[in-house]
């Protein structure tokens, strides 16, 4: 085996047209019949079959038809049948309309339904637009109601038992059967052992009455183990007691300035004004704040497995380059050091095994899934982990590692559905594919077609072209139904006898593009796009249709698309850059070093976001969450192409997420 490469470092303080269009009598002898004279006495039979053609003519009016959907019900009808969801989104609608305490009875019917269709983010949505003072003694007994529940699913009996007595008084008699089954399932939470209680906490808000740094910075470690959403609904809901809603609201804002604290003073301040009892001065907070911020610092001794040679290391330089950028910013005392897991990581197993007898307390790796699944598969796996690729779907930890094996990629599956969550918070719905016929172009195509699908999207069409071509006229035309438009021409020429003039028609009922290509493919096809009267439609595609460099003169092409991008390669094409590294390739592995900075930059965070699901760690690869089996969420930053440079994408007024 050959000898690791050690790098040791320590304490460095660093409207759309229609398909065919319908032609009006009037509008077809003063437009169409003077430019077409006819022989006598043929002009009435031709001009029958003229018209009874085109009557016939395939395709939508040139005013977009809207869907033919059924009647929609009324809410309280969708509710006792039991159609939840539907329920919720009839009364959302309703609110819309109404104002004070009719629109808030509306939002709190609307949160309820939402949760008995087991949709808590809707319902905490929904809540935050509701001013309980607006509401009646009645509807703030049934919105306690909801609280309560919420309370119940995020295990905090307590809590939900405190909200029930409070609503009891001025329940209505409609809401009984709910509250007495919240009762119940309160009772039975309330009687489990470790069942979560915090008020000795809660207590010592109350008793607290001057500044004194340690004592209140160990409350605030103690408020650690609630979630966010936790902490701003008990904030929203402290019954009352100012010195309780002041305490979990300043919790909150400390959490959220964690990372990024360029708000933090005006968020410290926006606090004390809404709190200025609170016995916490703004200068107490930026204090307290600080203190608890130096409590997350890296492990103290990381070893970094990546392959040494071969066809990936390209990758690892990148990323090796990326995890120095991020230790040498934030080293927080740690040493690292870097271990060779060769070429095709035959040697991930010996590295890890030498990491371990050097005393690496964590490691960063490996890249690739086959030497992550061997890691994870040793009996005497020791040593927490963050992988720098996607864990198996069903890994479980053993129970010494539990909390403590992580991964995170630049994976193209959580791309696809990333790419299907920014379309549908711009209000698209309707979608044609246009991918390559490639490995590549159908794994991105079929991860999209079943993402936007399980959102309610619809596919309305699906093609594939050839990289190798040029000339992608005959694709897209079938895919924009163009040729089906050149067909119904053609009758009518043939039925009439003579040569039209014509102008083809493309598909009007589709509102989004998913295209996937490379550079090169993209600045073909998004000309042509525009050639066969697509340009109107918006374009989304991969992350891979950047090269990484800005190219303003050869990505004009691609002006007007939409893609997933690194915060880095933004910020990276607004300014110049500092990093002329060679192991960026010109800008292409610009994403693997984001990466690699953000895998270092990751490390003191991930027992906070492990705790909380709501913490959200803003990288420069993209912004991060607790996920499903240990494997952290990305979510990009999103760009679009103008003047041919990419700049952030800024979606239009009203296009938010679909309820």
């Amino acid at each position: 085996m050959p000898a690791p490469t050690v790098v040791t470092m320590r304490n460095r303080q660093v409207p759309s047209p229609p398909r065919c269009r319908q032609v009006s009598a009037e509008n077809y002898f003063a437009g169409i019949w003077p430019r077409f004279p006819l022989q006598r006495g043929s002009g009435v039979a031709l001009l029958i079959a003229g018209l009874a053609l085109l009557m016939s003519c395939a395709g939508p009016s040139s005013v977009p038809q809207k869907d033919s959907a059924a009647p929609r019900l009324d809410p309280e009808l969708a509710f006792t049948a039991g159609e939840y969801a539907e329920a919720a989104r009839l009364w959302q609608q309703q609110a819309l309309s109404q104002t004070g305490s009719a629109a808030g009875a509306s939002r709190v019917r609307s949160a309820d339904a939402w949760l008995l269709a087991d949709r808590s983010e809707k319902a905490q949505k929904v809540l935050a637009q509701i001013d309980k003072a607006e509401l009646t003694m009645a509807d703030q007994a049934v919105l306690n109601l909801v609280l309560a529940d919420l309370a119940l699913r995020a295990d905090r009996p307590d809590e939900a038992e405190d909200l029930l007595r409070e609503a009891a008084a001025d329940l209505p008699v409609s809401a009984r059967v709910r509250y007495e089954q919240l009762l119940r399932n309160t009772t039975l939470m309330l009687a489990r052992p470790g069942s979560r209680d915090i008020s000795g906490l809660l207590a010592q808000m109350e008793s607290s009455t001057s500044y004194q740094a340690e004592m209140d910075l160990r409350l605030l470690q103690s408020l650690q183990e609630i979630p966010s959403g936790e902490l701003a609904l008990r904030a929203a809901n402290s019954r009352g007691s100012q010195s309780v809603a002041g305490w979990l609201e300043l919790a909150l804002v400390i959490r959220q300035n964690l990372v990024d604290a360029a708000t933090l003073e005006q968020d410290v301040t926006a606090w004390k004004g809404r709190y200025p009892q609170h016995y916490l001065t703004e200068t107490d907070a930026l204090e307290l704040w600080l203190l608890y911020r130096q409590q997350f610092i890296p492990p103290q001794k990381i070893a970094v497995l990546l392959p040494g040679a071969g066809r990936l290391q390209a990758a690892s330089e990148a990323l090796r380059d990326g995890i120095m950028s991020g230790f040498l910013d934030s080293p927080g005392g740690a040493e690292i050091f870097f271990l060779s897991t060769g070429e095709e990581g035959e040697l991930a197993t010996s590295a890890y095994l030498e990491a371990r007898d050097l005393g690496a307390s964590w490691i960063i790796g490996p890249l690739q899934k086959p030497e992550i699944e061997t890691l994870l598969s040793l009996p005497d796996l020791a040593t927490p982990l963050l992988a720098l690729n996607d864990l198996p779907a069903d890994y479980m930890p053993p129970p010494a590692l539990s909390g403590q094996i992580y991964g995170i990629s630049l994976s193209p599956d959580e791309e696809a559905l990333a790419l299907t969550r920014e379309i549908g918070r711009s209000g698209f719905q309707r979608a044609i594919i246009l991918a390559p016929a490639s490995e590549w172009g159908e794994r991105m195509a079929q991860n999209f077609q079943e993402n936007f699908l399980q959102e309610k999207g619809q596919i309305v069409a699906s093609s594939r072209y050839q990289e190798e071509d040029n000339d992608h006229s005959s694709v897209l035309e079938q895919l924009l139904k163009i040729d089906d438009s050149k067909a119904r021409k053609q009758q009518l020429e043939n039925a009439l006898q003579m040569s039209l003039r014509f102008e083809p028609v493309r598909r009007n009922d589709v509102d989004v593009i998913f295209l996937v290509a490379n550079p090169n493919q993209g600045r073909l096809l998004r000309p042509q796009l525009r050639f066969h009267n697509a340009g109107d439609i918006p374009v989304y595609a991969p992350s891979r249709i950047y090269a990484g460099k800005p190219d303003s003169i050869h990505d004009q092409d691609l002006n007007g698309v939409r893609f997933p991008t690194t915060p880095v390669q933004l910020n990276m094409n607004s300014a110049p850059s500092p990093l002329a590294l060679s192991s960026l390739r010109g800008g292409s592995f610009t994403a693997l070093f984001a990466l690699g900075q953000d895998a270092w930059d990751l490390l003191p965070w991930l027992e906070l976001m492990r705790q909380d699901p709501d913490f959200v760690f803003a990288g420069a690869s993209g912004s991060y969450h607790s996920g499903t089996a240990g494997n952290l969420q990305r979510d990009p930053a999103f760009a679009e192409f103008r003047d041919g440079v990419p700049v952030p994408l800024h979606r239009p007024a009203g296009a938010t997420a679909q309820p």
